[in-house]
């Protein structure tokens, strides 16, 4: 008697990159497109030699492009993420969606 055992490879996808980056929009750093789907957070602020800046903390979509929500952005390192992930230092916004 043959016994054969299949085993399903579950591969995870990577849907979501989570940004961090820097505008110079301070005052105002909010994305230049609203979308209840996609968190976002002011981490901080800094200032370098052209002048005050913002650290925001966002998840976008992997084919989404960051610089249609913060056109000024630098500094820019991100991670993929298989989904969006609050905690107590990054909390679910009011206006989030999912």
């Amino acid at each position: 008697m043959l016994l054969c055992a299949v085993f399903l490879h579950k591969s995870i996808i990577m849907n979501w990159k989570r940004y961090r980056l820097k505008t110079y929009a301070v005052s105002d750093n909010r994305p230049l497109i609203f979308n209840p789907k996609y968190p976002w957070w002011c981490s901080g602020y800094g200032e370098d030699d052209r002048g005050e800046y913002s650290v925001i903390i966002a998840y976008l979509p992997k084919d989404e492009d960051l610089l249609k929500y913060w056109d000024d952005a630098f500094d820019v390192e991100f991670t993929e993420e298989e989904s969006i992930s609050f905690s107590d230092r990054f909390p679910k916004p009011s206006y989030f969606v999912s």
